[in-house]
């Protein structure tokens, strides 16, 4: 795994995994990205340690950028319900192989699991592949395979996508992105994902890909029918 990890979750977004506010689809993606990156961990023990300080001391919340009105009871049941985070991984990642891989990989914990159970691989137009896992009813969430020199059609988001690289990199007009790497794309990104040497991804997408160029634009119907059958698939 890439030890230099550039691309992270954001603060609010480390701080609503923290207090448990996502759905399970997005706390997965969190917590894998977690067990890839120390700085990651760090600033999670750092936010539940501010979170619990501002719970038995409401003073020192008045004396930062937090809002004065908190439901301290409430934030005390998430913080107990959410799993304890700690500076290391409490073990080591596991290494498995992957069907649409010529090499075995190590994956975290909470992806692990499910690709040691086995995933059903389906191809996609251009070498691409996919396996989609049926974690709630609000999110798509699926391991993405771009074989080497393949692209994804240029599309855009109508909600949010959050991709954590776990093995190769790819690239769009935005920048290069390596394993461990936490890229979030959504209507404001029009691009266009390609890799030169392969990449396997785990993506979350909380609504359709939107594809605007060209032929792929025909595929946007399939897109909003998958996304509901993958969602209505918990319901």
């Amino acid at each position: 795994m890439n030890t230099e990890v550039k691309l992270h979750p954001s603060t609010e977004l480390l701080n609503q995994f923290i207090q448990g506010e996502l759905v399970t689809g997005k706390s997965v993606v969190v917590s894998a990205h977690m067990e890839l990156c120390k700085s990651c961990r760090a600033k999670a023990e750092e936010l539940q340690a501010h979170a619990v300080s501002s719970w038995v001391d409401p003073g020192s919340a008045l004396q930062s950028d937090q809002p004065s009105e908190v439901d301290y009871s409430s934030m005390l049941a998430s913080i107990v319900k959410s799993p304890q985070i700690k500076s290391e991984p409490i073990e080591e990642l596991v290494e498995i192989d992957i069907d649409v891989l010529n090499h075995s990989i190590k994956l975290p914990k909470v992806l692990a699991k499910a690709a040691s159970e086995g995933l059903q691989w389906k191809k996609v137009a251009g070498g691409i592949s996919e396996a989609h896992l049926f974690l709630d009813n609000e999110t798509l969430c699926e391991f993405i395979y771009m074989a080497p020199g393949c692209q994804v059609p240029v599309h855009t988001h109508q909600g949010s996508e959050s991709t954590l690289v776990l093995d190769g990199s790819f690239e769009d007009e935005l920048g290069e992105y390596k394993a461990s790497d936490f890229i979030i794309r959504d209507g404001q990104h029009n691009h266009q994902p390609r890799s030169k040497e392969g990449c396997l991804c785990f993506a979350v997408l909380d609504s359709p890909l939107k594809f605007t160029e060209g032929l792929a634009r025909l595929m946007n119907p399939i897109n909003s029918y998958k996304f509901k059958k993958a969602t209505s698939r918990l319901a």
